[in-house]
């Protein structure tokens, strides 16, 4: 069963799932893992070894989530348009075709807490843009689960989003918080909560805007003066970047002129040093219902 995933006009991944009672001719396992877990032979498509471990260990997990009796010998396939790690959710768009896929084979639906419980035993954090629910990210925290849904509408802006470059490992990055600085993120969260459930994009655009300048501490992003340009002289309501600081958005009403979303597009391909994809526009709120 093949199951397309696609990442708000960013990127995209296909994959491709078949269970079969016996190990097909001339297919081999590239990773197994464990004694008890079914063989899963992924046909890799342009993938990296990183790539193919996570398809690999999503397709196991669900596997083990609806209680498959038998032990099949997966066969996968597809393909996938931004390598994981470019700071983009690419990984969570991988993962997410790969459980659906792979619960379709055997039969299943999946609603979206099943897919965030079975997402969180393949990684532990997730890009929230992945979900059609406003969610928030909890990737590196003492947390069981990488997703906290925050509501069930996505906030509404216009948006224009580009990147900057080679993406960064995020094992590279330095993730260690003082206390003051967890209490400081619960706390944000909280806000972004209530931002969410009341529909106030203002509130959610400036914590994105907080939480990108508390970014630069670890891992700078190449184009934040021309976010916050933005800001200041565009109209944009705030701005985000993506934790490993490739991605750049910035964040306007949604009822602003086109005319002005363009004008900003060309001032970033004007001014921008490091720009390594194409300046792109997109409605939040249709991205959300596209991903439905």
């Amino acid at each position: 069963m093949g199951v397309f995933s696609l990442l708000d006009d960013l990127n995209s991944a296909f994959v491709d799932v078949r269970a079969h009672k016996h190990s097909p001719i001339g297919s081999h396992a590239q990773y197994q893992t464990g004694d008890d877990s079914p063989a899963v032979s992924v046909h890799a498509n342009g993938w990296n070894d990183g790539e193919v471990k996570i398809v690999t260990i999503s397709v196991v997990a669900t596997w083990k989530w609806l209680k498959i009796k038998e032990k099949p010998h997966y066969e996968v396939y597809g393909y996938h348009d931004i390598l994981v790690g470019a700071g983009s959710g690419s990984s969570s768009a991988l993962i997410e075709a790969a459980i659906i896929a792979t619960a379709r084979e055997h039969g299943r639906e999946l609603d979206y807490e099943e897919i965030y419980s079975i997402h969180a035993e393949v990684e532990s954090g997730s890009d929230a843009l992945t979900y059609p629910q406003a969610s928030v990210v909890a990737g590196r925290l003492p947390l069981t689960s990488p997703v906290k849904v925050m509501g069930w509408r996505p906030p509404s802006f216009k948006a224009i989003t580009w990147s900057t470059g080679d993406s960064v490992s995020t094992g590279s990055v330095k993730f260690s918080y003082t206390e003051p600085e967890m209490l400081l993120w619960r706390v944000r969260w909280a806000s972004v909560e209530r931002a969410v459930r009341t529909g106030d994009s203002r509130r959610l655009a400036t914590l994105a805007m907080a939480s990108a300048d508390e970014n630069q501490k670890r891992n700078i992003s190449r184009d934040l003066p021309l976010l916050i340009h933005a800001v200041s002289n565009f109209g944009a309501l705030g701005y985000s970047v993506a934790h490993t600081g490739s991605y750049h958005t910035a964040l306007f009403p949604s009822t602003v002129e086109r005319d002005l979303l363009d004008s900003f597009s060309d001032h970033v391909r004007t001014h921008s040093k490091h720009l390594a994809t194409e300046v792109r526009v997109f409605d939040t709120t249709q991205a959300a219902e596209r991903r439905k």
